[in-house]
């Protein structure tokens, strides 16, 4: 009878185990837009934190240090603005307003049936009998739709979209103000005995992810300057806000570069059809250097994802949570993999790695976080 006791309250354990985590995922389904926003300023706090921590280091109150931060963003924002936001919205307003419809009716032009058999004779019996033109253009129509419904979600509701941001913002002030309690209230919610462990896991959360956003950013006016520089060199114009479209939408590895290169490519096409081939050559040379020489640099070991992770996080993250989770998937892989690394693999397994940061170093990096 004892067996039969004990195998009977294990799978009745089992089961409570698995409809909890059941039960924790629905509710995470129903709320993952809140969810999606309260990363969203995690992300952001951490980024922000990290000049503050760095007036606190120098004798500033921690309230001051906030506002000095902010005031500091304000400011170089501002200078920024005044300096080069006159030209790159002239040029901004030549590509949407004219660059931009123009190369679309090359492409209406191109598409042209009778062109289509003109330049390709061979293929006029396909065409004819299967409408390419028409498909094909329907096909891009579909595209472009279904892309900008994705990446520009804001242009269907402003108002939500102001909403978010004003969320985010808000957030981000109050994890900064007062990290001590969050932090604390983390660590609440795990067993007694492995607090110390948790809080070790916390800090390397921290520090990876702040690695991760210190070195991106670099990475996104990097890539920006260059592509700048790249497209002016080849003669391609608006070379600078392509440049700054660039640079924004490498944030997202793999599939911001496609983007991006659709406007530069239309641009190319209009101004310098020639020399077509040799932009895309400059424009994915620098994509290319970027990821595969300066980004392995500037993030080093402590950051390191597999490419193929990078590519499946993207693809799950898009799927479940829209533009927003395919913008966040770096981090969201970031927070998953230093989970499993320290949590399962060391905790459970035992498998420690000599070559990681010991908990006093971290405690070092970020000694005034708690």
């Amino acid at each position: 009878m004892m067996p039969t006791n004990v195998s009977g309250g294990h799978i009745v354990r089992w089961t409570l185990f698995i409809l909890s985590i059941l039960i924790g995922a629905a509710a995470a389904w129903l709320i993952k837009d809140i969810l999606m926003l309260s990363l969203t300023s995690i992300v952001f706090s951490i980024l922000l934190t990290t000049p503050v921590r760095f007036f606190v280091r120098r004798g500033l109150p921690r309230a001051l240090a906030i506002l000095f931060t902010v005031a500091l963003i304000i400011a170089t924002i501002s200078l920024a603005s005044a300096a080069i936001l006159p030209a790159l919205l002239d040029q901004f307003q030549i590509l949407v307003g004219t660059a931009l419809p123009r190369a679309w009716e090359l492409i209406q032009q191109e598409l042209q049936p009778e062109v289509l058999t003109a330049r390709y004779p061979f293929l006029k019996g396909f065409i004819e009998q299967n409408d390419l033109p028409n498909q094909l253009l329907q096909q891009i129509v579909a595209a472009v739709g279904a892309l900008s419904s994705q990446v520009f979600p804001f242009l269907g509701s402003v108002v939500g979209t102001f909403i978010s941001f004003v969320i985010i913002i808000f957030l981000s002030l109050y994890f900064i103000a007062d990290p001590n309690t969050h932090w604390r209230g983390m660590l609440r919610l795990v067993p007694i005995y492995y607090r110390p462990r948790a809080r070790e896991i916390l800090a390397r959360l921290d520090f990876t992810l702040r690695r991760f956003l210190q070195a991106q950013i670099t990475i996104m006016v990097l890539t920006g300057l260059l592509t700048t520089v790249g497209l002016g060199v080849v003669g391609v114009p608006l070379s600078g806000a392509l440049g700054v479209i660039t640079g924004l939408f490498s944030f997202i590895p793999n599939f911001g570069p496609l983007i991006a290169v659709i406007p530069t490519l239309a641009v190319a096409i209009i101004n310098t059809p020639n020399q077509l081939l040799l932009v895309f050559v400059v424009f994915f040379g620098i994509q290319l250097v970027v990821s595969q020489v300066i980004s392995p640099m500037m993030i080093g070991q402590e950051v390191s994802i597999p490419p193929a992770m990078i590519l499946l996080a993207q693809l799950i993250a898009g799927v479940f949570f829209g533009f927003l989770g395919l913008l966040l998937s770096v981090p969201l892989a970031i927070i998953v993999i230093v989970m499993v690394r320290e949590v399962y693999v060391h905790d459970i397994l035992g498998d420690t790695d000599k070559g990681k940061r010991s908990t006093v170093e971290l405690e070092a990096i970020l000694s005034d976080k708690l």
